[in-house]
């Protein structure tokens, strides 16, 4: 039967290549613990709300795996549902300007998000390019030892909190934005092949992003100054990431 339900899938998905959909096809199986590929395909069908009659083929195991997938999410928000904002009048030591520097804070955060990881990706990917997938390990002294040991330092401390969530297998996550700048620097001629000229920008937006990340990593308020000079360089940097990634290739 699954020759068959892969044939009509394969005829209402023409951009689907066939070896491609047994592969996920067996991955659905996995990953839902399902017994057949008949049941990977019907839940595929069913998921893809694709025009194909399994009412007579779909099992109730298929049929509990697709009404999970497809349950509200409001179920799973009810339980674990956060608490609101507080606002003045529920607590008395929140002053109206705090209220406010909280808001405009939130609105920025997402971009120094990015921006920190855009460049830590982008830093890994460049010594990796240059010293191969074991860089981290094999070539200590182009990572810098006091980043090394900064990273050392905070993997021992995850281990001692394992209820907490963990930044990542790969060390380059528990490195900091300054940390970030130190590989860079100490990376420099690699560095400046692939940034050319702006590799003196990328330091200076690292470094001004920084002094906004830690006003915002104290939570203290940030002004309507730092909070534009910090989307002009994550803008920047978000149009100069597009041709470095190009050269990584």
């Amino acid at each position: 039967m699954a020759k068959d339900l892969i044939s009509q899938i394969l005829k209402n998905k023409s951009d689907v290549k066939r070896e491609s959909l047994q592969v996920t096809l067996s991955r659905i199986k996995k990953r839902l613990d399902l017994k057949s590929t008949d049941q990977a395909a019907c839940y595929y069908i069913k998921k893809n709300n694709l025009d194909i009659n399994v009412s007579s083929i779909i099992d109730d195991v298929t049929r509990r795996a697709v009404q999970d997938e497809f349950a509200p999410a409001t179920k799973h928000i009810a339980r674990r549902k956060l608490p609101k904002l507080p606002s003045k009048s529920e607590d008395p030591f929140i002053s109206d300007v705090a209220f406010s520097a909280a808001s405009n804070n939130a609105e920025i955060y997402p971009t120094v998000y990015l921006f920190e990881n855009s460049v830590r990706n982008f830093v890994a990917a460049v010594m990796k390019k240059d010293y191969g997938e074991n860089w981290w390990a094999d070539k200590v002294e182009t990572v810098n030892t006091g980043v090394q040991k900064n990273v050392t330092i905070r993997r021992l401390a995850e281990k001692e909190a394992p209820w907490h969530s963990s930044r990542g297998a790969d060390p380059i996550f528990f490195t900091d934005i300054d940390d970030l700048k130190t590989i860079i620097n100490s990376n420099g001629a690699v560095f400046r092949k692939i940034l050319a000229g702006k590799y003196n920008h990328l330091i200076v937006w690292i470094e001004e992003i920084e002094k906004t990340r830690n006003i915002l990593a104290h939570n203290n308020p940030v002004t309507k100054k730092d909070r534009d000079r910090l989307m002009v360089y994550a803008h920047d940097w978000s149009k100069l990431a597009v041709i470095v990634f190009e050269k990584l290739k």
